[in-house]
């Protein structure tokens, strides 16, 4: 019973991670899948099989070298000094990226939804995630050990009763005259920031991983979890009657098709989304921190710098970083990728 509950909190605060504003919003997803109509379930499932072997690399890499923190982690999959210092630069500067979008789309929530101030909006939520910083690692298991499996089954039930496959399967989509390989590029950028945010939270996982068998499970449970989530989205994105392209939560306007019951549920997953992952975001960027006396100092300055950032937009946040940082990120992921096929190598011979 124990090893099960241990496999559930560790793809609970995984899942946690990867479900941000953007992807329970519908911003993400659109961006990335939907747009390319049917070319966007190719990218879903790349995008999918790319995450879980970035998952089962990564702690892999850590288990062997006993990595402890980020920026061990990328000292041990480059050999190259300057790549190094490259990338331990550009995943500082991303996470708290992240952190700060995460926050907009707090604010961005309640005035599209209620026409609240975003000063408001983003003072509240300064403290509230200020509170879940100062909590760790712990912290961020209990949260997502709670919200994430009702956001799973808010996400899919919704979508499927709206929404079916079959529809997307019968249809004829016309989102998008763009080709497979942009799909499928866009794919893998959209793996490749996430993955970003999502190491720093793997490192600290994988001392609850004792043993393959758990990390395999682990893996694929993931994989496919991933891979539901965003097909559920994307059915609502490509079978909705409304024009989505230019709105910055767009499944808050697709929902006011169905029924308001299941626009309250669907509001209270995008909320917990957004906390969830601006909180692993700021967990990630306080982890490379090497003075942990200053912890709940910097955790307090980047809860306030997300007051004024709040004002830039969600949706202008998304569609411009995100796609800058995942060609970068590109980098990162091919390094993880090469280093765990040499660890298997060595472990046969």
């Amino acid at each position: 019973m124990k090893f099960i509950s241990n496999i559930i909190k560790i793809i609970a605060v995984i899942i946690g991670t990867l479900i941000g504003a953007g992807f329970a919003s519908g911003k993400e997803i659109y961006i990335f899948f939907a747009q390319y109509g049917k070319n966007g379930l190719l990218g879903a499932i790349i995008s999918s099989v790319l995450t879980a072997s970035i998952i089962y690399s990564t702690i892999l890499i850590v288990k062997k070298y006993k990595v402890t923190n980020n920026n061990e982690f990328v000292e041990q999959i480059t050999n190259n000094q300057k790549i190094t210092i490259l990338l331990k630069n550009i995943i500082n500067i991303f996470l708290i990226v992240s952190f700060l979008i995460m926050c907009a789309g707090f604010c961005t929530f309640f005035k599209q939804e209620f026409k609240v101030p975003i000063i408001a909006t983003a003072i509240i939520n300064a403290a509230i995630i200020y509170f879940l910083l100062i909590k760790n690692i712990d912290g961020i298991v209990k949260l997502n050990l709670i919200v994430v499996p009702i956001m799973i089954v808010i996400i899919v039930i919704i979508s499927i009763k709206n929404y079916p496959m079959t529809n997307i399967l019968n249809s004829n989509i016309n989102t998008s005259t763009r080709n497979a390989g942009k799909a499928i590029l866009d794919s893998i950028l959209y793996t490749s920031y996430n993955s970003i945010t999502l190491i720093p939270i793997l490192i600290s996982l994988a001392l609850n991983i004792d043993n393959k068998k758990s990390l395999k499970i682990i893996t694929i449970v993931s994989g496919c979890v991933i891979l539901v989530l965003i097909i559920a989205i994307y059915q609502m994105l490509t079978l909705c009657t409304i024009n989505v392209s230019n709105i910055e939560m767009p499944i808050l306007e697709i929902l006011n098709e169905c029924h308001p019951i299941e626009k309250i549920m669907y509001s209270i997953a995008i909320i917990t989304a957004i906390l969830t992952s601006a909180i692993s975001s700021g967990y990630g960027v306080l982890e490379n921190i090497k003075d942990k006396s200053k912890y709940k100092k910097i955790a307090l300055i980047i809860c306030i710098l997300e007051i004024p950032i709040s004002y830039v937009g969600f949706g202008n946040l998304v569609s411009v970083l995100y796609p800058a940082f995942g060609i970068i990120g590109i980098i990162q992921i091919v390094s993880i990728l090469k280093k765990a096929n040499s660890i298997a190598k060595n472990s046969k011979n």
